[in-house]
């Protein structure tokens, strides 16, 4: 059969369409767009897989009397403490599917056409799980990740590679950000460390997340990683013309996402392999003798190291020579909670979710809470009664040894007061989020910080790195708790500065509050792409100049009876540029946006750390006040009180005074004006 080795290198894992009842529809792949991207910026992947099938086709044409080849494997399971932390026993039971069907063992090849079940192969290929780890620690061969890159899953996504020519890396992941359901390599094709599978895990096994019909994908993938194509080839997606997969006998098709027996769409006449493990139309059943011996010849070649893993030496490096082999490794502790954020004397529940080994006995450090159960539970729920940030610890082994995770600052227990009761305002001048009561969400791969030198009002801003961030990811940062009762009019208002790269970018920044002590969260505010947009693209890193700012408004007129209401910005990354926002307030004074720097007065050094001077702009000598205030309009000192005369500079002390914004405010009977400062560290 002929074969197009321009398209030729990665396969993502095409999953047919089949839509019933109760069941989600199929996933789809990009095959050719992708290899079109792979071969314009790697030229050498064509001569690599050139060279295979040559090897390829001089091997076939030898005999090979070897009658099983073992190959290590280890499943990474990137996750964010949801569904897709799929349980050992998940993966067990694809390692099972696995070996079933390259061994022909598996129970539907009863079903199989009559017409092909002649040559229907045991691939004599079986999979094992490593019990040593590269560094040479004991391993179950199934590590768990905790990583936001699960979210979007791709090459950024194959955390903790093992070495590739010792172990076949499978990385599992909630969502891939090409809307694929997994893809892979052909041998030689990939970087070192980014060779191997990557799957949703839901298409992993039969139980759990897994289900029957996709419980192939992974099978139809390692086909892939050992040189086989598509039974259409390479060159078109299936459905729209014939094609070939160099593999004499598998029958041309131009491949299928029904499962009908008797398609004879290429030859009339001739019926096609609709079951074979490379086509899409899940009802998968085989592979064929040819379609072995391609796998056979790859796993002989030097191409992607794919003639080492099955040697005696890395069997035994790896820990897969003997198939009964159990060994007791230590667990490696992990747990999770069901919040963050709770209110004092609310419940917490804390999971025990460790790994690499069974656990015989844990221990809880729950520092600040008072326990309902046993601290040896695996699940336990606790009440923090008092407000604070804790840590959390679990201590967790068996007769082999133990380990201890310690999670920093996991829990933050809310007072029954809110952090501010008459009125809000951040400017985020102090340098420090924890300082300002802000926390970002630590499961992303990048947090909210402050910016220094970029800010609207002042120096410093609160910022993500967008430039950097991860398609797809939301990136969150809570913010303190208010009391609304004491506010008249209770409309937040925050400046915002954020460019697209393109005009496809859309991330969208939105606002949430929660009255339950972050339990549940209720949408505010929301605006994407370009209307989140207050300056032209940026291909660079974007920081925003003073007119690149835009305030917004936010209405919590529903929240106006709320005495603890907290608030979250969170952004949802699409490839733009960076995001800035400052001067968040709520009832403060600088929601007055008619504070005037010239006019009546003017004030100098600003920002200041000792002295700052008072300049009067006026041809009159009048009578007037001048009063020191805070962001929330508490009044501070009354500066000065009595004539003002023309020209004249009064100079105030401001040493004492903590680091960050306040208000001047001067009155005469005609009128009064403000003016913000900062105060410095000195």
């Amino acid at each position: 059969m002929k074969f197009n080795v321009i398209i030729a290198s990665v396969f993502f894992l095409l999953i047919q369409a089949v839509i019933s009842k109760g069941q989600d529809s199929m996933k789809y792949c990009g095959t050719d767009a992708v290899m079109n991207s792979v071969f314009q910026n790697n030229p050498k992947a064509v001569f690599i897989h050139q060279q295979l099938e040559q090897f390829t086709q001089q091997f076939q044409q030898n005999s090979n009397s070897r009658q099983l080849y073992i190959i290590p494997v280890v499943f990474h399971i990137i996750h964010n403490y949801g569904y897709e932390n799929i349980s050992d026993w998940q993966v067990k039971d694809a390692m099972r599917i696995l070996n079933e069907d390259f061994n022909k063992q598996n129970a539907d090849t009863s079903s199989i056409v009559t017409l092909f079940k002649p040559i229907a192969a045991n691939c004599g290929i079986e999979f094992r799980l490593a019990t040593i780890a590269p560094d040479g620690n004991c391993t179950n061969g199934i590590e768990h990740i905790a990583s936001s890159t699960t979210y979007a899953g791709g090459e950024h996504s194959k955390l903790n590679p093992w070495p590739s020519d010792m172990y076949l890396n499978i990385w599992v992941v909630k969502e891939i950000a090409s809307g694929a359901a997994g893809y892979t390599y052909y041998p030689g094709n990939a970087d070192f460390d980014k060779d191997g599978i990557i799957l949703l895990s839901n298409y992993v096994g039969s139980i759990g997340t897994g289900t029957y019909q996709r419980s192939r994908a992974l099978t139809h993938e390692i086909g892939h990683w050992i040189n086989l194509k598509h039974t259409w080839g390479s060159t078109n997606s299936p459905g729209v013309a014939c094609g070939s997969d160099n593999v004499a006998d598998t029958p041309e098709t131009e491949g299928w996402t029904s499962c009908n027996l008797n398609g004879a769409v290429c030859n009339a006449g001739t019926i096609e392999n609709v079951q074979n493990y490379m086509e899409y139309a899940y009802c998968s059943r085989m592979f064929t003798n040819g379609q072995k011996a391609r796998m056979i010849a790859a796993l002989n070649s030097s191409t992607g190291s794919r003639n080492n893993l099955w040697s005696n030496s890395n069997l035994t490096a790896t820990g897969t020579n003997n198939a009964s082999s159990s060994v007791a490794c230590i667990p490696v502790a992990d747990f999770i909670s069901n919040t963050k954020f709770v209110c004092a004397g609310d419940p917490v529940t804390f999971t025990d979710l460790s790994w690499n080994s069974t656990v015989l006995y844990r221990f809880w450090d729950l520092q600040g809470s008072s326990s309902a159960s046993s601290l040896t539970d695996s699940v336990i729920t606790v009440t923090y009664n008092l407000p604070g940030i804790y840590t959390v610890s679990l201590h967790a082994g068996n007769n082999t040894g133990s380990n201890t995770k310690t999670q920093i600052e996991l829990i933050q227990v809310l007072a029954d007061s809110a952090n501010y009761q008459n009125g809000y305002i951040e400017s985020f001048e102090s340098g420090s989020l924890i300082s300002t009561n802000y926390f970002p969400d630590n499961s992303a791969d990048i947090e909210w910080y402050i910016k220094t030198n970029a800010g609207y009002t002042g120096t410093n801003c609160l910022s993500l790195n967008n430039f950097s961030a991860t398609p797809g990811i939301t990136y969150s940062v809570i913010g303190p708790t208010l009391n609304l009762k004491t506010i008249t009019n209770p409309i937040l208002t925050f400046h915002v500065a954020y460019a697209q790269r393109t005009t496809d970018n859309m991330d969208r920044l939105r606002v949430f509050v929660s009255e339950n002590c972050g339990k549940t969260w209720i949408p505010r505010y929301g605006k994407s792409g370009a209307q989140l947009a207050t300056a032209p693209l940026h291909a660079n890193n974007f920081v925003p100049d003073a007119t690149e700012w835009r305030m917004e408004t936010v209405s919590l007129v529903a929240n106006a009876i709320s005495q603890n209401l907290r608030i979250k910005f969170d952004l949802v990354a699409d490839g733009g540029n960076n995001i800035y926002i400052d001067d968040i307030n709520l009832g403060g004074f600088s929601l007055i946006e008619n504070i005037d720097p010239i006019n009546l007065f003017q004030l100098y050094p600003n920002p200041v750390a000792d002295e700052i001077k008072f300049q009067f702009n006026s041809d009159n000598v009048f009578s007037g006040s001048i009063k020191l205030y805070d962001l929330t309009g508490r009044l501070l000192e009354n500066i000065y009180s009595g004539k003002l005369n023309p020209e004249s500079i009064l100079t105030y002390n401001v040493s004492h005074l903590t680091p960050q914004i306040y208000i001047i405010q001067i009155t005469t009977a005609a009128q009064t004006q403000m003016l913000r400062f900062i105060k410095t560290g000195s």
